[in-house]
């Protein structure tokens, strides 16, 4: 090999080494990690959640996440403009707990995707307005997802709650490609008890039926 293509190579290799590390630095500011310790949540913030996400920013989950204690919520939201990816993990909670998921009054533009959600008291996702929320099976909880207005609930599995599987404050929110099954078992077989709420965006299921 001559002189020229030596330097060729070499200048080629610290190109690609440029590249890896711009790669992995801009995915370690991108995927804050979110260990699901009860630890993470302190103070104050304790009292209201086991993990409490307070800044802007992309989160993914870490382990899964049981929710022991009385009146506390699994993870509370209290910012705008977030993305949490549960990355297929459980958030179980207990009929004295209060919602797997919540995103405070006044939030919005937050993205909670891919895990499971059970055994709340109350809501397995309470969101605000401008919520998109996917791929998540939301089970055996006191009500299954509610969100606010111009929100998009998409690819959920939303089954065996005691309330209303899908609620929306209005019709500006849309769901589509959801299977809801025997919520609210108070009330007549159908689709109702299923939805209430939001726009059909087409491809709903609610026991069987297209809703």
């Amino acid at each position: 090999m001559n002189r020229n293509s030596e330097n060729f190579a070499g200048r080629s290799l610290m190109v690609s080494v440029a590249i890896v590390v711009a790669i992995f630095a801009n995915s370690a500011a991108y995927a804050q990690r979110v260990a699901l310790e009860p630890e993470k949540a302190v103070g104050a913030a304790a009292t209201k959640a086991m993990t409490v996400i307070t800044k802007p920013g992309s989160y993914v989950l870490s382990r899964n996440l049981t929710v022991t204690r009385a009146g506390i919520d699994g993870v509370l939201i209290s910012s705008s403009n977030v993305t949490l990816n549960l990355q297929g993990f459980v958030i179980t909670g207990n009929s004295s707990a209060n919602n797997g998921i919540e995103v405070a009054a006044g939030e919005n533009n937050v993205v909670i995707a891919a895990g499971i959600i059970t055994g709340f008291g109350e809501a397995g996702v309470l969101a605000g307005q401008g919520t998109n929320i996917s791929g998540l099976t939301v089970q055996g909880n006191g009500t299954g997802i509610s969100c606010g207005i111009g929100s998009l609930v998409q690819d959920n599995i939303i089954q065996g709650n005691t309330g209303e599987g899908l609620t929306f404050s209005d019709a500006t929110g849309g769901y589509l490609g959801n299977i809801l099954q025997g919520n609210d078992q108070n009330t007549s077989p159908g689709t109702t008890g299923q939805v209430t709420g939001g726009t059909s965006l087409s491809h709903n299921l609610c026991n069987g039926l297209a809703c």
